[in-house]
Protein backbone atom coordinates (compact mmCIF):
# COMPACT_ATOMS: atom_id res chain seq x y z
CA UNK A 1 0.00 0.00 0.00
CA UNK A 2 2.69 2.67 0.84
CA UNK A 3 4.82 1.56 -2.11
CA UNK A 4 1.78 2.05 -4.06
CA UNK A 5 0.70 5.53 -2.59
CA UNK A 6 4.73 6.67 -3.13
CA UNK A 7 4.28 5.43 -7.20
CA UNK A 8 1.04 7.74 -7.43
CA UNK A 9 2.45 10.87 -6.07
CA UNK A 10 3.17 13.61 -8.07
CA UNK A 11 4.51 11.43 -11.01
CA UNK A 12 4.52 13.93 -13.69
CA UNK A 13 7.09 15.54 -11.81
CA UNK A 14 9.57 12.45 -11.23
CA UNK A 15 13.37 13.32 -11.56
CA UNK A 16 14.83 9.97 -12.29
CA UNK A 17 14.82 7.52 -14.89
CA UNK A 18 14.67 3.84 -13.90
CA UNK A 19 16.33 1.43 -15.34
CA UNK A 20 14.71 -2.28 -16.22
CA UNK A 21 16.66 -4.76 -14.42
CA UNK A 22 18.47 -3.39 -11.62
CA UNK A 23 16.05 -2.04 -9.05
CA UNK A 24 14.57 -4.26 -7.07
CA UNK A 25 17.53 -6.94 -7.60
CA UNK A 26 19.76 -8.64 -5.05
CA UNK A 27 21.89 -5.47 -4.92
CA UNK A 28 19.19 -3.72 -4.29
CA UNK A 29 18.14 -5.40 -0.64
CA UNK A 30 21.57 -5.55 -0.14
CA UNK A 31 22.05 -1.86 0.40
CA UNK A 32 18.57 -1.24 1.93
CA UNK A 33 19.96 -3.74 4.77
CA UNK A 34 23.38 -2.10 4.85
CA UNK A 35 21.03 1.24 5.28
CA UNK A 36 19.60 -0.61 8.04
CA UNK A 37 22.69 -1.47 10.00
CA UNK A 38 24.37 2.16 9.78
CA UNK A 39 20.60 3.90 10.53
CA UNK A 40 20.58 1.76 13.79
CA UNK A 41 23.68 1.95 14.87
CA UNK A 42 24.27 5.49 14.18
CA UNK A 43 20.38 6.20 15.68
CA UNK A 44 20.82 3.66 18.33
CA UNK A 45 24.15 5.26 20.00
CA UNK A 46 22.82 9.10 19.86
CA UNK A 47 19.69 7.69 21.64
CA UNK A 48 21.70 5.69 24.46
CA UNK A 49 22.56 9.35 25.62
CA UNK A 50 20.32 8.93 28.78
CA UNK A 51 21.82 6.43 29.82
CA UNK A 52 25.62 8.55 30.07
CA UNK A 53 23.08 11.17 31.92
CA UNK A 54 24.21 10.53 35.62
CA UNK A 55 27.61 9.18 35.09
CA UNK A 56 28.47 12.26 33.25
CA UNK A 57 26.50 14.37 35.76
CA UNK A 58 28.01 13.24 38.28
CA UNK A 59 32.16 12.91 37.29
CA UNK A 60 32.00 16.57 36.53
CA UNK A 61 30.01 17.82 38.72
CA UNK A 62 27.37 19.59 36.65
CA UNK A 63 23.40 19.34 36.81
CA UNK A 64 20.82 18.13 33.69
CA UNK A 65 20.94 21.61 32.21
CA UNK A 66 24.14 22.05 31.09
CA UNK A 67 25.17 17.76 31.04
CA UNK A 68 22.06 17.75 27.96
CA UNK A 69 23.90 20.61 25.95
CA UNK A 70 26.48 18.09 24.79
CA UNK A 71 23.01 16.06 23.33
CA UNK A 72 21.46 19.08 22.34
CA UNK A 73 24.48 19.82 20.09
CA UNK A 74 24.73 16.47 18.72
CA UNK A 75 20.94 16.52 17.89
CA UNK A 76 21.10 19.43 16.16
CA UNK A 77 24.13 18.50 13.86
CA UNK A 78 22.83 14.75 13.60
CA UNK A 79 19.65 16.18 12.04
CA UNK A 80 20.79 19.50 10.58
CA UNK A 81 23.77 18.70 8.43
CA UNK A 82 21.04 16.83 6.16
CA UNK A 83 20.73 19.82 4.26
CA UNK A 84 23.77 19.85 2.99
CA UNK A 85 24.73 16.09 2.83
CA UNK A 86 22.03 16.02 0.17
CA UNK A 87 23.51 17.69 -1.94
CA UNK A 88 27.41 16.24 -1.31
CA UNK A 89 25.48 12.49 -1.92
CA UNK A 90 24.54 14.14 -5.20
CA UNK A 91 28.14 14.81 -6.47
CA UNK A 92 30.25 12.40 -4.00
CA UNK A 93 27.54 9.59 -3.52
CA UNK A 94 26.63 7.63 0.06
CA UNK A 95 29.59 5.56 0.73
CA UNK A 96 32.24 7.99 1.10
CA UNK A 97 30.36 9.96 2.97
CA UNK A 98 29.67 6.56 5.14
CA UNK A 99 33.24 5.90 5.40
CA UNK A 100 33.86 9.85 6.47
CA UNK A 101 31.10 10.78 8.83
CA UNK A 102 32.01 7.30 10.37
CA UNK A 103 35.11 7.53 10.74
CA UNK A 104 33.97 11.26 12.59
CA UNK A 105 31.28 9.48 14.68
CA UNK A 106 33.63 6.64 15.85
CA UNK A 107 36.53 9.15 16.56
CA UNK A 108 33.68 10.96 18.30
CA UNK A 109 32.73 8.70 20.48
CA UNK A 110 36.64 7.47 21.49
CA UNK A 111 37.81 11.33 22.17
CA UNK A 112 34.47 11.80 24.49
CA UNK A 113 35.91 8.61 26.35
CA UNK A 114 38.92 10.59 27.53
CA UNK A 115 37.62 14.20 27.99
CA UNK A 116 38.57 16.04 31.30
CA UNK A 117 35.87 18.44 31.29
CA UNK A 118 32.37 18.30 30.27
CA UNK A 119 32.92 21.24 27.63
CA UNK A 120 35.26 19.14 26.04
CA UNK A 121 32.22 16.84 25.27
CA UNK A 122 30.35 19.47 23.34
CA UNK A 123 33.25 18.96 20.57
CA UNK A 124 34.19 15.70 20.90
CA UNK A 125 30.84 14.23 20.86
CA UNK A 126 29.17 17.02 19.54
CA UNK A 127 31.21 17.40 16.07
CA UNK A 128 31.69 13.41 15.89
CA UNK A 129 28.51 11.77 17.04
CA UNK A 130 26.40 14.88 15.42
CA UNK A 131 28.51 16.08 12.38
CA UNK A 132 29.72 12.54 11.59
CA UNK A 133 26.04 10.86 11.39
CA UNK A 134 24.70 14.05 9.60
CA UNK A 135 26.67 13.20 6.96
CA UNK A 136 25.04 10.12 5.84
CA UNK A 137 21.86 9.79 7.85
CA UNK A 138 19.84 11.96 4.74
CA UNK A 139 21.62 10.71 2.30
CA UNK A 140 21.00 6.71 3.07
CA UNK A 141 17.57 7.02 3.62
CA UNK A 142 17.49 8.98 0.28
CA UNK A 143 19.72 5.94 -2.10
CA UNK A 144 17.59 3.49 -0.81
CA UNK A 145 14.45 4.94 -2.81
CA UNK A 146 16.32 4.85 -5.96
CA UNK A 147 17.39 1.25 -5.79
CA UNK A 148 13.77 -0.19 -5.88
CA UNK A 149 10.31 0.44 -7.39
CA UNK A 150 7.91 -2.14 -6.76
CA UNK A 151 9.43 -3.15 -3.16
CA UNK A 152 10.24 0.61 -2.33
CA UNK A 153 7.98 0.67 0.38
CA UNK A 154 9.22 -2.33 1.81
CA UNK A 155 12.67 -1.11 1.52
CA UNK A 156 12.19 1.91 3.26
CA UNK A 157 10.54 0.54 6.08
CA UNK A 158 13.03 -1.87 6.56
CA UNK A 159 15.78 0.93 6.90
CA UNK A 160 13.42 3.41 8.63
CA UNK A 161 13.02 0.04 11.27
CA UNK A 162 17.08 0.28 11.92
CA UNK A 163 16.45 3.42 14.43
CA UNK A 164 14.42 1.22 16.52
CA UNK A 165 16.06 -1.93 16.51
CA UNK A 166 19.27 0.30 17.72
CA UNK A 167 17.77 1.88 20.19
CA UNK A 168 16.18 -1.55 21.38
CA UNK A 169 19.46 -3.49 21.42
CA UNK A 170 22.39 -0.32 21.95
CA UNK A 171 20.78 1.24 24.83
CA UNK A 172 20.07 -1.48 27.06
CA UNK A 173 23.58 -2.96 26.51
CA UNK A 174 25.32 0.56 27.36
CA UNK A 175 23.73 0.83 30.55
CA UNK A 176 25.01 -2.40 31.61
CA UNK A 177 28.38 -2.00 30.18
CA UNK A 178 28.15 1.74 32.49
CA UNK A 179 27.42 -0.18 35.46
CA UNK A 180 30.01 -3.06 34.77
CA UNK A 181 32.63 -0.56 33.28
CA UNK A 182 32.08 2.66 33.83
CA UNK A 183 30.74 5.33 31.29
CA UNK A 184 34.67 6.26 29.56
CA UNK A 185 35.34 2.55 28.22
CA UNK A 186 31.46 1.84 27.07
CA UNK A 187 32.12 4.80 24.76
CA UNK A 188 35.15 3.02 23.37
CA UNK A 189 32.74 -0.03 22.92
CA UNK A 190 30.37 2.00 20.93
CA UNK A 191 33.24 3.07 19.00
CA UNK A 192 35.00 0.15 17.95
CA UNK A 193 31.12 -1.40 16.93
CA UNK A 194 30.05 1.87 15.27
CA UNK A 195 34.17 1.95 13.00
CA UNK A 196 33.17 -1.98 12.32
CA UNK A 197 29.45 -1.75 11.22
CA UNK A 198 30.18 1.62 8.91
CA UNK A 199 33.10 0.24 7.63
CA UNK A 200 31.60 -2.68 6.12
CA UNK A 201 28.40 -1.07 5.65
CA UNK A 202 29.66 1.21 3.12
CA UNK A 203 31.27 -1.83 1.17
CA UNK A 204 27.52 -2.50 0.54
CA UNK A 205 26.09 1.03 -0.05
CA UNK A 206 26.43 1.58 -3.67
CA UNK A 207 24.88 4.68 -6.14
CA UNK A 208 21.29 3.81 -7.11
CA UNK A 209 20.96 2.50 -10.54
CA UNK A 210 18.82 5.56 -12.07
CA UNK A 211 19.13 8.32 -14.63
CA UNK A 212 19.30 12.12 -11.77
CA UNK A 213 17.78 14.83 -13.57
CA UNK A 214 18.92 17.94 -11.72
CA UNK A 215 16.15 20.06 -10.07
CA UNK A 216 16.44 23.87 -10.74
CA UNK A 217 17.38 25.89 -7.23
CA UNK A 218 14.56 27.91 -8.17
CA UNK A 219 12.17 24.97 -7.90
CA UNK A 220 13.51 24.50 -4.17
CA UNK A 221 13.73 27.83 -3.13
CA UNK A 222 9.95 28.35 -4.14
CA UNK A 223 9.29 25.70 -2.11
CA UNK A 224 10.62 25.82 1.12
CA UNK A 225 9.19 29.54 0.64
CA UNK A 226 5.58 28.29 0.94
CA UNK A 227 3.17 28.68 3.86
CA UNK A 228 2.89 24.85 3.85
CA UNK A 229 6.60 24.09 4.04
CA UNK A 230 7.15 26.56 7.28
CA UNK A 231 4.54 25.11 9.11
CA UNK A 232 5.36 21.47 8.68
CA UNK A 233 8.86 22.87 9.88
CA UNK A 234 8.17 24.36 12.49
CA UNK A 235 6.19 21.27 13.76
CA UNK A 236 8.76 18.70 13.16
CA UNK A 237 10.80 21.43 15.07
CA UNK A 238 8.62 21.37 17.72
CA UNK A 239 7.81 17.70 17.53
CA UNK A 240 11.65 17.12 17.71
CA UNK A 241 12.50 18.86 19.90
CA UNK A 242 10.26 16.91 22.11
CA UNK A 243 10.70 14.04 21.58
CA UNK A 244 14.29 14.05 21.87
CA UNK A 245 13.54 15.69 25.16
CA UNK A 246 12.11 12.31 26.22
CA UNK A 247 14.86 10.30 24.50
CA UNK A 248 17.05 12.31 27.10
CA UNK A 249 15.34 12.25 30.35
CA UNK A 250 13.73 8.94 30.55
CA UNK A 251 16.21 7.08 32.09
CA UNK A 252 17.14 9.79 34.62
CA UNK A 253 13.80 11.13 35.40
CA UNK A 254 12.70 7.28 36.29
CA UNK A 255 16.03 6.62 38.15
CA UNK A 256 14.68 9.90 40.04
CA UNK A 257 11.34 7.98 41.14
CA UNK A 258 13.10 5.02 42.31
CA UNK A 259 13.24 3.31 39.26
CA UNK A 260 16.50 0.53 38.68
CA UNK A 261 18.93 1.61 35.83
CA UNK A 262 18.27 -1.65 34.16
CA UNK A 263 14.47 -1.13 34.40
CA UNK A 264 15.09 2.56 32.99
CA UNK A 265 16.90 1.87 30.15
CA UNK A 266 14.51 -1.68 29.12
CA UNK A 267 12.46 1.59 28.77
CA UNK A 268 13.90 3.53 26.32
CA UNK A 269 14.42 0.29 24.34
CA UNK A 270 11.08 -0.14 24.22
CA UNK A 271 10.54 2.87 22.62
CA UNK A 272 12.27 1.69 19.90
CA UNK A 273 10.32 -1.62 19.91
CA UNK A 274 7.03 -0.02 19.48
CA UNK A 275 7.99 2.31 17.14
CA UNK A 276 8.37 -0.45 14.91
CA UNK A 277 4.63 -1.26 15.01
CA UNK A 278 4.03 2.59 14.56
CA UNK A 279 5.66 1.94 10.98
CA UNK A 280 3.95 -0.62 9.97
CA UNK A 281 0.67 0.44 11.45
CA UNK A 282 0.20 4.13 10.85
CA UNK A 283 1.80 3.60 7.13
CA UNK A 284 -0.15 0.99 6.42
CA UNK A 285 -3.52 3.62 6.76
CA UNK A 286 -1.83 5.90 5.22
CA UNK A 287 -3.09 5.41 1.27
CA UNK A 288 -6.78 5.24 2.54
CA UNK A 289 -7.11 8.29 4.80
CA UNK A 290 -4.02 10.43 3.56
CA UNK A 291 -0.68 10.78 4.55
CA UNK A 292 -1.37 14.19 6.30
CA UNK A 293 -4.32 12.99 8.14
CA UNK A 294 -2.36 10.13 9.66
CA UNK A 295 0.66 12.63 10.38
CA UNK A 296 -1.69 14.59 12.37
CA UNK A 297 -2.72 11.42 14.63
CA UNK A 298 1.00 10.49 15.21
CA UNK A 299 1.81 14.20 16.03
CA UNK A 300 -1.62 13.90 18.48
CA UNK A 301 -0.74 11.04 19.86
CA UNK A 302 2.60 12.24 21.29
CA UNK A 303 1.50 14.75 24.16
CA UNK A 304 -1.15 12.46 24.96
CA UNK A 305 1.75 9.72 26.09
CA UNK A 306 3.83 13.07 27.89
CA UNK A 307 0.42 13.22 29.71
CA UNK A 308 0.88 9.60 30.96
CA UNK A 309 4.14 9.60 31.99
CA UNK A 310 3.34 13.16 33.61
CA UNK A 311 1.14 11.02 36.05
CA UNK A 312 3.12 7.98 36.24
CA UNK A 313 5.69 8.62 38.71
CA UNK A 314 7.44 5.35 39.62
CA UNK A 315 5.21 2.67 38.38
CA UNK A 316 7.04 1.00 35.95
CA UNK A 317 3.92 -0.48 34.07
CA UNK A 318 2.66 3.30 33.67
CA UNK A 319 5.43 4.30 31.97
CA UNK A 320 5.42 1.26 30.35
CA UNK A 321 2.34 2.01 29.30
CA UNK A 322 3.76 5.41 28.44
CA UNK A 323 6.89 4.28 26.06
CA UNK A 324 4.92 2.20 24.16
CA UNK A 325 2.31 4.97 23.39
CA UNK A 326 5.36 6.35 22.43
CA UNK A 327 7.11 4.93 20.52
CA UNK A 328 4.20 4.14 17.90
CA UNK A 329 3.88 7.89 17.83
CA UNK A 330 7.92 8.76 16.87
CA UNK A 331 7.53 5.44 14.69
CA UNK A 332 5.28 7.00 12.88
CA UNK A 333 6.10 10.29 12.66
CA UNK A 334 9.40 8.84 11.46
CA UNK A 335 7.98 6.97 8.45
CA UNK A 336 5.27 9.69 7.63
CA UNK A 337 7.06 12.61 7.21
CA UNK A 338 8.92 11.47 3.78
CA UNK A 339 5.50 10.70 2.77
CA UNK A 340 3.88 13.73 3.47
CA UNK A 341 6.67 15.76 2.05
CA UNK A 342 6.84 13.95 -1.26
CA UNK A 343 2.93 14.28 -1.44
CA UNK A 344 2.53 18.03 -0.62
CA UNK A 345 5.96 19.23 -2.31
CA UNK A 346 6.55 16.63 -5.01
CA UNK A 347 9.35 14.17 -5.51
CA UNK A 348 11.56 16.58 -7.19
CA UNK A 349 14.02 17.49 -5.00
CA UNK A 350 13.32 15.92 -2.31
CA UNK A 351 16.30 14.91 -0.64
CA UNK A 352 17.25 18.25 -0.29
CA UNK A 353 13.94 19.44 1.00
CA UNK A 354 13.69 16.66 3.38
CA UNK A 355 16.95 17.81 4.05
CA UNK A 356 15.68 21.25 5.17
CA UNK A 357 12.79 19.49 7.28
CA UNK A 358 15.60 17.85 9.03
CA UNK A 359 17.29 21.08 9.81
CA UNK A 360 13.82 22.15 11.36
CA UNK A 361 14.06 19.06 13.32
CA UNK A 362 17.86 19.55 14.59
CA UNK A 363 16.69 23.39 15.57
CA UNK A 364 13.78 22.31 17.94
CA UNK A 365 16.62 19.21 19.40
CA UNK A 366 19.02 21.84 20.15
CA UNK A 367 16.67 24.29 21.96
CA UNK A 368 14.22 22.13 23.73
CA UNK A 369 16.41 19.53 25.72
CA UNK A 370 18.78 21.65 27.62
CA UNK A 371 15.81 24.13 28.57
CA UNK A 372 14.17 21.10 29.74
CA UNK A 373 17.80 20.22 31.50
CA UNK A 374 18.16 24.01 33.11
CA UNK A 375 14.23 23.54 34.47
CA UNK A 376 15.19 20.21 36.12
CA UNK A 377 17.75 22.05 37.88
CA UNK A 378 16.08 24.55 38.89
CA UNK A 379 12.51 22.75 40.58
CA UNK A 380 12.06 19.65 42.56
CA UNK A 381 11.55 16.58 40.36
CA UNK A 382 10.49 15.80 37.17
CA UNK A 383 6.74 17.02 36.95
CA UNK A 384 7.19 20.68 36.13
CA UNK A 385 9.88 19.52 33.08
CA UNK A 386 8.04 16.98 32.17
CA UNK A 387 4.45 19.64 31.57
CA UNK A 388 6.79 21.77 29.51
CA UNK A 389 7.68 19.00 27.33
CA UNK A 390 3.98 17.77 26.89
CA UNK A 391 2.91 21.39 26.14
CA UNK A 392 5.71 21.80 23.36
CA UNK A 393 4.40 18.32 21.91
CA UNK A 394 0.79 20.08 22.08
CA UNK A 395 1.69 22.92 19.99
CA UNK A 396 3.53 21.09 17.61
CA UNK A 397 0.31 18.71 17.25
CA UNK A 398 -1.80 21.78 16.89
CA UNK A 399 -0.11 23.63 14.44
CA UNK A 400 -0.22 20.76 12.23
CA UNK A 401 -4.04 20.38 12.80
CA UNK A 402 -4.07 23.64 9.85
CA UNK A 403 -1.88 21.81 7.43
CA UNK A 404 -3.45 21.54 4.00
CA UNK A 405 -4.14 18.22 3.05
CA UNK A 406 -3.83 18.80 -0.74
CA UNK A 407 -0.54 19.06 -2.91
CA UNK A 408 1.13 22.31 -3.50
CA UNK A 409 -0.34 23.75 -6.76
CA UNK A 410 2.55 26.01 -7.03
CA UNK A 411 5.77 24.11 -6.68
Amino acid sequence: MVEQYASEVNAPTSTVTIPDGEVDSPQAWRVAIASSAVVAVSFGTVYTFGAFFDAMAEEFDSGLGATSIVFGITAFLFFGTGAASGFMADRFGARPLVWVGGALFAGGLFLTSQVDALWHGYITYGIGAGLGGGLFVAPVFAIVAGWFDRYRGIAQGIVATGSGIGTLVLLPLAERLIDENGWRSTYVVLAVVSAVTFAVGGMFIARPPIEQVEVPMDHLKQTIRTPAFRRFGICGALQSGSMLSAFAFIVPFARDQGVSSSTAALLVGMVGASSIVGRLALTGFAGRVGPVRMLQFAFLVQPVAFVIWLFAGGSVMALAVFVVVLGVAYGGYVALVPLVAAHLFGVRGLGVIMGWGFLAGGVGSLIVPPLVGFLGDAVDGPALPILAITMVSAMGAALLLGLQQEPISSV
